[in-house]
């Protein structure tokens, strides 16, 4: 409709961040970019401008160089090289601006960035008639659906003939959904949006907790602040205690033996990833999930190019000495399987 256009015209004009991807040499060349990983590379140089090794600054206080070449050109004006030729020019200019301000127009933008993207995903994605299904997917018995994604595809295209739970309190084996990064509704407004579209913790240890200026930008405080699901938690701690049920009765039932440290794989509760890199932006959900000794973890991955991008992504995310023991052997608890083609839908 005019009045969706509109508000999607209004949501990209002048903003900063669709600026900064158009003129960034990946995106020129690939005509694709990793919105978080170029999202974090901008506010990491703009905390590492405020934490520098000469000075420290506060938020408040007035920049005077920037070392991201975007932003310094946007902010020219402002930066110590332009004030000093002006001067030199006996151009008498004051015109400053603080490392708040700058924060708070990337923070604003952001948000306008994010519901553009809810109203494409609405008004586009969503509408595309799909014409292709896993094989592999068709086959699985699914019970719980963390999903990674906005859209609602998997949910509401009927595509492998799974039920849908509405109600959570109805006791029966039908599937549940939780969007961990916030799901597309067309008639959100910018403050009622609750995806996600953030950035991995950067900070070391020490400064974590400490150095918050711009936590507005990170993940896990967008899924706190935007109140995303959080439903696998329950499922995670359900799993857990189950383990825990069984390891007891074990341990009654043969108290001269310990066969309860071992689960046989048939066992186990079977998670299955499909699509996700695997980056380390999402690391605190997967090893929630991978590491839990009661799930066994089948990850799907299209080629051999991809495994190999999905294994280095999972060393990030578990450590190279819990992936070799979890991939080998008696421990075993993560195998990786080729995607079968996708099939045409009848």
């Amino acid at each position: 409709t005019v009045k969706i256009i509109e508000e999607l015209k209004e949501n990209i004009e002048s903003n900063i961040w669709i600026e900064y991807f158009l003129q960034n040499p990946m995106y020129q060349k690939e005509n694709w970019i990793d919105f978080e990983n170029e999202i974090s590379k901008v506010i990491q140089s703009l905390d590492n401008d405020m934490h520098g090794l000469s000075r420290i600054y506060t938020i408040e206080d007035d920049i005077t160089n920037l070392s991201n070449s975007f932003l310094s050109e946007v902010y020219s004006k402002y930066t110590f090289t332009t004030q000093t030729i002006n001067l030199l020019a006996n151009e008498n200019t004051s015109e400053t601006i603080t490392f708040k301000e700058i924060r708070n127009r990337l923070l604003d933008d952001l948000n306008k960035l994010i519901k553009a993207l809810e109203i494409y995903l609405c008004e586009y994605v969503e509408k595309i008639k799909i014409q292709r299904k896993s094989q592999d997917i068709n086959k699985l018995a699914i019970h719980h659906v963390l999903s990674f994604n906005y859209t609602h595809t998997f949910e509401l295209s009927n595509l492998y003939k799974i039920d849908i739970r509405i109600e959570k309190t109805e006791k029966s084996d039908l599937v549940l959904f939780d969007y961990i990064n916030g799901e597309t509704k067309i008639n959100n407004t910018i403050e009622l949006n609750n995806m996600v579209l953030g950035i991995d913790e950067y900070l070391p240890e020490k400064r974590k907790d400490k150095d918050i200026e711009f936590v507005g930008f990170k993940k896990y405080y967008q899924r706190i602040y935007k109140q995303t699901g959080c439903e696998y938690k329950n499922w995670v701690e359900k799993i857990r205690r189950f383990k825990q049920e069984v390891d007891e009765k074990l341990k009654n039932q043969y108290p001269l033996q310990i066969p309860y440290g071992e689960v046989p794989n048939k066992y186990r509760n079977q998670l299955y990833i499909f699509g996700h890199s695997l980056d380390a932006t999402d690391k605190d959900v997967l090893r929630d999930l991978i590491l839990n000794d009661n799930v066994y973890t089948t990850i799907f991955y299209p080629n051999k190019e991809e495994l190999g991008r999905k294994i280095a992504n999972l060393v990030k995310v578990i450590g190279q000495d819990e992936l070799i023991r979890r991939t080998r052997g008696s421990t075993k608890t993560i195998e990786f399987k080729q995607q079968q083609d996708m099939i045409k839908i009848s």
